[in-house]
């Protein structure tokens, strides 16, 4: 069945659509809109895209062997697409809303007479849905905290994090459905290799075995090891590495000197690209300014790539604490040790960088915070 399938894959599809709201020639210069091997940041680019006079493109993507790809579309719109036998058609919003402060994204439909990536659309959808959950509570959130509701305060942390939870429960029933199409491999990406090892590994190892040919499906294998790996690195007690990047200023600020005279650090992966870290910002900033007179701080770990939108977002986002980056992307230094990948994604070490607590978001934050320090 799987040489049956690889047989009939064309060695390319065509892929066209429109952006309807194309920025500047210097913003397209700066930023272009690329044909990448994954949907990261600072993936792979296999090809950069020229906009035709009426913001139309059309490109051939190779499909000899099916595969995943991503499209790039000037900084603000991304798409995760199957290279099988199917064209398609994707058309794009563009920058119309470069202004929000917390980009809210569009859901973005793939076209096509086919099925290869009817799995990608539905799962796309209802995350789609989720992020919108998750941003309106978030900015609701805001607001209540400022007014000092704190049950309501407490109503929105929970449905922000509910979102989370929602995600790949989502995720899972999709893998379940789909669990013979290669496509599959899309939905195991949003589950857990650090808390659902069992169940990619009841779903990856068929498919390994069913499509050899599927470098997706390794990757996923892989990942579990490097989170095991990394989970090692991360239990209770262990010593966090120490880190020295730069600051928006550019002056280098080491980890290990910025916890003396602290006894508590939370070390804080996020990006300003990233909704539901800046969603979870207004509640680590309330539990900094009731700590940090009893030695509570902050270190932040930014994983942009653009220095300006990181600057833009720490300001907007009032955080006082540390902030460095070294302007990597998911490629920063530290990320790349820790095997981060998702965020928000925190660390909490006491006053020798010995790590007491880790992934703490909402309302566990402080209750950890609290549970060290109002001694």
């Amino acid at each position: 069945m799987a040489t049956s399938l690889f047989a009939q894959t064309r060695d390319y599809i065509t892929v066209k659509g429109k952006v309807n709201f194309p920025p500047a020639k210097e913003h397209q210069e700066k930023y272009p809109f690329t044909l990448k091997d994954k949907p990261m940041k600072d993936a792979e680019v296999f090809q950069t895209i020229q906009l035709k006079a009426d913001s139309t493109y059309e490109i051939k993507v190779p499909a000899k062997t099916p595969r995943l790809y991503s499209l790039d579309v000037f900084g603000w719109d991304r798409i995760t697409f199957w290279a099988g036998n199917d064209d398609l058609k994707i058309d794009f919003r563009g920058m119309d809303t470069a202004k929000i402060v917390i980009k809210n994204p569009p859901y973005i439909f793939i076209e096509s007479e086919g099925k290869d990536n009817q799995l990608i659309n539905m799962l796309n959808w209802e995350t789609h849905q989720n992020y919108q959950t998750s941003i309106a509570a978030g900015k609701s959130q805001y607001m209540a905290m400022q007014i000092k509701d704190t049950a309501l305060t407490k109503n929105l942390q929970d449905l922000v994090m509910d979102q989370f939870s929602r995600n790949s429960a989502t995720a899972k029933v999709f893998v379940k459905a789909f669990k013979n199409d290669p496509q599959v491999v899309y939905a195991l990406g949003y589950v857990s290799p650090r808390r659902d090892q069992d169940f990619i590994l009841e779903y990856v190892n068929p498919l390994i075995e069913k499509y050899p040919w599927l470098t997706e499906a390794k990757e996923v294998k892989e990942n579990i090891d490097k989170a095991i790996a990394a989970a090692k690195k991360t239990e209770d007690g262990a010593k966090f590495i120490n880190i020295t990047q730069p600051d928006p200023n550019g002056k280098n600020i080491n980890l290990y000197d910025y916890l003396k005279g602290k006894k508590y650090v939370l070390v804080d992966f996020w990006a300003s690209w990233c909704g539901p870290c800046r969603a979870e910002n207004p509640h680590v900033l309330k539990v900094y300014d009731k700590y940090k007179n009893k030695g509570f701080d902050v270190f932040a770990i930014s994983l942009d790539d653009k220095k300006d939108r990181w600057i833009q977002a720490v300001k907007d986002d009032k955080m006082p604490w540390a902030q460095v980056s070294d302007l990597k992307g998911w490629k920063n230094e530290a990320a790349q040790y820790y095997n981060i990948t998702a965020i928000p994604m925190n660390y909490l070490l006491d006053a020798n960088g010995k790590i007491v607590a880790k992934n703490l978001r909402g309302e566990a934050l402080e209750k950890e915070v609290a549970k060290l320090l109002d001694k």
